[in-house]
This record gives structure tokens, C-alpha cells and sequence, in this order.
């Protein structure tokens, strides 16, 4: 048993994994904030003062809000909203990310979507707001359209056009790159890990000396057909990524960036997780509608994923340093219909409060027994700080090395069963 141990030892210590002890604080590892991606303060009629006092109750200082562009440069359709609730979030000390895209097709022209963002980011940094992430799930056609062999080009030049108008806009500013969706559907959908490499190819055969993005934005949702499982089950496929899998998104940012102006992880890129949750069981509450069409959990299942997420992976990975969950109040349709039929959108149960908004909306389990995590940050890691190493030499789908005992592969997630696989999974918000 001792000589296997050695030789254990001595094999980490060749693949340039290092471990570090259960428990142990991060050497230089920067700080981790958790919110929420939610656009109910926002859109309120208070301005989302009841939203941001729920928020900072469980220990929440994060909110994502989405903007969208609707063609005309000289236009924010929705500043009224902002102007509103921008100054109240301020005054909350709720720290605000703005989700900058605009609907598929021509609307993703980067001359024009880059004016607009300049000016949106003119315009609230006035209220604080300096965080634009640069478009939603551009590996979907739901958010970018053709999505062919051209769509990881043509985001590069839109990211890289915004990241000049938007630093020139505002010196303060941080430009937040892709929002990936983890996986492909088929036609619709690339994968990821090959998006992000074509991406590479893109910006150096563009010639650019200087970066695209300072931090990158990411879904690690599980799989639709089982949204039920836990953190620890990621995806099998190589070219997808789930929580236990950020150690492939990594890779592919190094083999598509190293040795350019883009920073890779190793040399400073950080991650936002933006959207990342999981829907529980609504059936004992009055204002909810329609059937619900995906597997979900019990409130007590989604509190102990969110901890497990926690405390084996999000705390302990230095690279990812902003966390907002998906949501923090519930929406009241089940599957995106309103109560005559028609198609609305949304349809998600993921949050940490009951649908319906101040006076009608509860706290779930998650609310209050996650709170603690919340406000541990690095010090919520249990599993021990993880040290990833790139490999030299990577395809589409290598994962490199990751210490702590987590790998490029999905680890089988024992406490649950998979439940019933569903075809059709309820698209979720920009």
C-alpha cells in the first residue's frame, strides 16, 4: 500500500496537479460574490427595493440584468427602467451586471450593436454599473442566428468592436465575453468547448494584439434531459461542459489564447457564472399555472445542490469569482405559457422565493439554509482549493489537469436517481 501511495504521489507530481489540503485557504485567490440573474427588480414599480432587501437578506450582493438592443443605435428602449432602479440598486449597495444582445439576425451587425453598448455604458455608469457581458448564448440560435460555421467569427468581431467602444465609453468598464450555453441540441446549437476555439482561430487570423474580454461568462446548467441532477454530474460529451467540467472551458480558452493579447486562466481570465440552478417542485403553491414539463426537485434537494456546488467546486476554484444564480424569484408559469395558452416565455422555478413579489412571495429552504455559504465565500470550500494545469498539447474536448480530485470527467452523482429524460426542455431567459 505505501508503494502505491508513492507512486500516486509521484505521478501527481509528473501531470503538475498540486493538492491542496481540505479546507485550505487559497494563496492570492481573489474573492467570490454571489447574486442572482433576475429581472424583477428591474422592471418593479419600487424600483426593486422590496427585490434588493430579499436579495441582501440571504446574503446575496449581485443582481444580472438583461438589456436588449432593438436596432437603433441612439435608443435604449428600456432606460426608463433603468433610470428607476438603477439609482435604487445603488442605494441598496446591490452591485449590477448588465447582459448587453439583441435579437438573432441583423441585429448582431457589430457596428451598430457596439454604438449602442457604448452609449449604454455611457449612460449608467453614472449609477456605478460598469460590468457588460457582450451578448447571450451566441452557440444558440435562439440568440444568434445563422448559427454555422460563420457564428464563432462574426461574435469575435462583434467582441472585440465592443470591447474597444466600451473601454473608450467608460475607462472603468469590464467587457465580459460569450454567456456559453453548455452543450448543443443539434443543428441549433454548436457545442461549446469547438465554439470557443473557433473564436481563437478568429481573433488571430484577425491580427489582434490586444484582448477581447476581462472575464468570461458561463452556464454550466445540467443536462435537459436530466435536470435533476446534481452538481456533481457533468456531461459526458467532451465538447460540453457542466460544473465539475470547468476544467475543459480552461483548456479551450488556453489552446485558443495562449501566447496572444488575450488573457487565458492562467494569466488573469476569470469566470461569471451568470445562470446556474434548479427548479423545484411548485404543487403546493396556489399561484403558480400549467403543468410542469421538466423534471424538478424538492426545496430541500435544491438547498443541498446549491451548497454541494459550493463548497466542492464554486468556492474552491480561484478562476471563478462572481456567481448569480438563476433566479431569485420564481416565475409563475410552468412551462412558459400564459393562462390562455400563448407562448410567454420563462417558465422557471429555480429561485430562492416563491413566485408573486412582495407580499406574496416566500423564502424556499435555499433562502435561508444557503445564506451562511453565501457570505463564507472562499472559506465555504470543503473540498480543497483546485489547481488547474493546462496540458501541452490539447484537441476539441481535452480537459488538462485539475487537483482536488476533479477531472474533465463527470463524476456519477450517488444521492438521487436520474429521473425520466425530457425531450423538450423550456428555454430559459436571455
Amino acid at each position: 500500500m505505501k508503494k502505491i501511495a508513492v507512486l500516486l504521489a509521484v505521478s501527481a507530481a509528473l501531470l503538475g496537479s498540486v493538492v491542496a489540503p481540505a479546507g485550505a485557504k487559497p494563496k492570492a485567490a481573489p474573492p467570490i460574490n454571489y447574486g442572482v440573474a433576475d429581472d424583477t427588480g428591474k422592471y418593479a414599480d419600487d424600483g426593486g427595493a422590496w427585490f434588493d432587501g430579499m436579495l441582501k437578506g440571504a446574503n446575496l450582493t449581485e443582481v444580472r440584468w438583461t438589456l436588449a438592443f432593438n436596432g437603433d443605435p441612439a435608443t435604449i428602449t428600456e432606460l426608463p427602467f433603468i433610470q428607476r432602479a438603477a439609482p435604487q440598486a445603488q442605494k441598496d449597495g446591490v452591485h449590477v451586471v448588465l447582459a448587453l444582445y439583441g435579437r438573432p439576425g441583423t441585429m448582431h451587425d457589430p457596428t451598430a450593436f457596439c454604438s449602442w453598448a457604448a452609449l449604454v455604458a455611457t449612460t449608467v455608469s453614472q449609477w456605478g454599473i460598469h460590468d457588460f457581458i457582450i451578448w447571450n448564448e451566441p452557440n444558440t440560435s435562439l440568440y444568434w442566428s445563422p448559427q454555422d460555421s460563420t457564428a464563432p467569427a462574426a461574435y469575435e468581431a462583434l467582441l472585440a468592436r465592443c470591447y474597444d467602444a466600451i473601454h473608450a465609453a467608460d475607462s472603468s468598464a469590464r467587457v465580459i465575453g460569450f454567456g456559453l450555453s453548455p452543450r448543443s441540441n443539434g443543428s441549433g446549437q454548436t457545442a461549446p468547448i469547438p465554439f470557443i476555439l473557433a473564436v481563437g482561430a478568429a481573433y488571430k487570423a484577425s491580427g489582434r494584439t490586444t484582448p477581447i474580454m476581462d472575464q468570461m461568462s458561463i452556464h454550466p446548467y445540467p443536462n435537459p434531459s436530466s435536470p435533476a441532477d446534481g452538481p456533481d454530474v457533468g456531461y459526458k460529451n467532451p465538447d460540453f461542459y457542466g460544473v465539475p467540467n470547468l476544467d475543459r472551458v480552461k483548456q479551450a480558452i488556453y489552446d485558443a489564447f495562449h501566447g496572444t493579447g488575450q488573457p487565458t486562466t492562467l494569466t488573469g481570465l476569470t469566470f461569471r457564472i451568470d445562470e446556474l440552478g434548479w427548479q423545484t417542485n411548485t404543487t403546493a403553491y396556489p399561484q403558480y399555472y400549467n403543468q410542469e414539463n421538466v423534471a424538478v426537485v424538492s426545496e430541500q434537494t435544491q438547498a443541498s445542490y446549491v451548497q454541494e456546488a459550493i463548497q466542492k467546486y464554486l468556492a474552491c476554484d480561484p478562476t471563478v469569482t462572481d456567481v448569480e444564480w438563476f433566479l431569485l424569484v420564481d416565475e409563475a408559469t410552468r412551462n412558459g405559457k400564459d393562462q390562455s395558452g400563448k407562448t410567454i416565455g420563462g417558465g422557471w422555478q429555480s429561485g430562492l422565493l416563491t413566485a408573486g413579489g412582495q407580499g406574496v412571495s416566500t423564502e424556499k429552504v435555499a433562502y435561508t439554509e444557503d445564506a451562511p455559504f453565501f457570505a463564507q465565500g472562499r472559506a465555504a470550500c470543503t473540498a480543497g482549493m483546485s489547481n488547474w494545469t493546462p496540458l501541452a498539447v490539447s484537441t476539441s474536448g481535452s480537459s488538462g489537469k485539475t487537483s482536488g480530485g476533479k477531472s474533465g470527467k463527470p463524476a456519477k452523482h450517488k444521492a438521487k436517481p436520474k429521473p425520466k429524460k425530457h425531450p423538450k426542455p423550456k428555454p430559459h431567459k436571455p
